[in-house]
């Protein structure tokens, strides 16, 4: 690939024309990096900035303890090191090649005279910034420490309470931590009561008096199935005296004290939902299967997120199937399953059920339908990266082949001491070679410890069948290392 047509793909270069890029390529050079090699390091004064041809890039700081803060990873066409070159401090953070790796290096006196000639890079580097500022990315230390996942429905008869509930039991067993089921209505007691939770609290009159909760731990049960909840207001069904600032100040509480949470939100579209919709993960929409259009709600809740700025692959829709009468239901057509993530199917015998034995069917019977249904969609919304690596299958090569196949089912093995859902498919075609894929799910916030332990189980195939190069999948995104 000439280099001119490689920099028309790389974000940076994406609007010069002909002429443009050809008078880049006259301005850099390409450099490669064996595995393991420093590409710049933090403290350093800066000379050149580095686009990745290929490989995979570590971004690391001091942690301020004599070990590494990993910030983030880089691959194909991505770029870094120019932040110190614009501001002519040294570098605040390290860049490593996880494998074998080739940059494009732009020095700084042509990245500077680019900068004047070319607004649309200019352009380019801004919005660059400013998407790793608002990630925390690089310059400052990870503040976001919760992870928020909301349960709504348009109405009270979707379900969404008992599905809330076993979703939360299913994230608990997956994660091992506590998890904290959330209902912002303080003056209804009936999360903590559906989890065998008896006792009562003056919450309510705390948040009022000080704006604030000093100690929310005091305010705080773990529900005989592991949840944890809040202990609702005593004799407190209506109370006039609690603001919506007072609940957004709770939620913040809660953030901050909490680092896993499930929020069993209202079926109103207030500024409460509005706000914690806009801090969370992900958020399930259930619907009942008797309303009168499904694909109706699922247009209005979209129209609804896009006024909140929430993105869509942040939504999750899901019908819950209330009765066994199918003249009773909505007509649900193939396009619209298209955008439902999951159903859940009818169970009689939870029907007006609000026994708290029967209820939590998580924790009483892991091998009921609804059980299973949650631990589903737990997993894939806990863990919603996804790592993979193609490796060559040698089916030309009998001998080569069969290590190939031992390579993958020791490689299995491997990835699930620490990945979920790992598997191993093929044969798919890359790049003209026959290959299995190896692939696994992480969570974002183990997917940089992740991204390494899979690197070195790539480095170590390529050792020994002699590759020089390997093709990595990232979150569906494919690049060569």
């Amino acid at each position: 690939m000439a280099q001119s047509e490689f920099l028309k793909g790389v974000s940076l270069f994406s609007d010069l024309n002909d002429e443009e890029l050809k008078n880049v390529s006259q301005q850099i050079d390409d450099i490669e990096f064996v595995r393991d090699a420093f590409i710049c390091k933090e403290g350093q004064q800066a000379d050149s900035m580095f686009i990745i041809k290929s490989g995979i890039v570590q971004i690391f700081c001091d942690d301020g303890k004599g070990g590494r803060k990993i910030l983030t990873h880089l691959k194909l066409g991505e770029y870094f090191g120019e932040m110190a070159l614009l501001t002519d401090e040294p570098r605040n953070a390290s860049a490593i090649a996880l494998a074998e790796t080739e940059c494009i290096r732009i020095k700084k006196d042509s990245f500077r005279n680019l900068l004047k000639s070319n607004p649309a890079v200019c352009l380019s580097i801004i919005k660059t910034l400013c998407a790793r500022l608002s990630k925390t990315n690089l310059g400052a230390p990870q503040t976001k420490k919760y992870n928020v996942y909301a349960i709504l429905g348009p109405d009270t008869s979707s379900g969404k309470s008992l599905y809330a509930r076993n979703l939360a039991l299913a994230m608990h067993k997956l994660l091992g931590q506590d998890v904290m089921l959330y209902d912002p209505n303080l003056r209804d007691d009936r999360v903590a009561r559906l989890l065998g939770v008896n006792e009562r609290s003056r919450i309510i009159d705390e948040l009022v008096d000080r704006e604030k909760i000093s100690d929310i731990r005091k305010f705080v049960a773990k529900a005989p199935c592991g949840l944890l909840t809040l202990l609702p207001q005593e004799n407190g069904l209506t109370d006039i005296r609690l603001k919506e600032f007072h609940t957004f100040s709770l939620m913040q509480t809660i953030m901050e004290n909490f680092e896993y949470i499930v929020v069993d939100s209202s079926s109103m579209f207030t500024k409460v939902t509005k706000e914690i919709v806009q801090s969370c993960d992900k958020i399930v929409y259930l619907i009942s299967s008797k309303n009168v259009s499904i694909a109706g709600l699922m247009d209005h809740f979209d129209e609804t997120r896009r006024g909140w700025k929430v993105k869509p692959e942040k939504i999750i829709f899901g019908v819950n199937h209330m009765t066994d009468d199918p003249t009773q239901e909505s007509l649900i057509n193939e396009k619209d399953r298209e955008r439902i993530s999951f159903e859940i199917p009818f169970f009689k015998e939870l029907q007006g059920k609000r026994d708290p034995e029967l209820n939590p069917v998580v924790a009483a019977n892991p091998g009921h339908a609804l059980a299973k249904i949650c631990t589903n969609q737990a997993e894939e919304m806990l863990f919603d990266q996804t790592i993979g690596l193609f490796l060559p299958a040698f089916d030309e090569e009998p001998a080569r082949a069969d290590l190939a196949k031992r390579w993958i089912e020791s490689g299995v093995e491997e990835f699930a001491k620490t990945l979920h859902s790992v598997e191993a498919k093929g044969p798919v075609t890359r790049n003209s070679v026959v290959c299995h894929m190896l692939s696994g799910r992480s969570s974002k916030w183990e997917l940089n410890n992740d991204v390494v332990k899979v690197i070195d189980f790539s480095n170590r195939f390529k050792k020994e069948f002699g590759l020089d190069k390997i093709i990595l999948s990232l979150n569906g995104q494919e690049s060569i290392i």
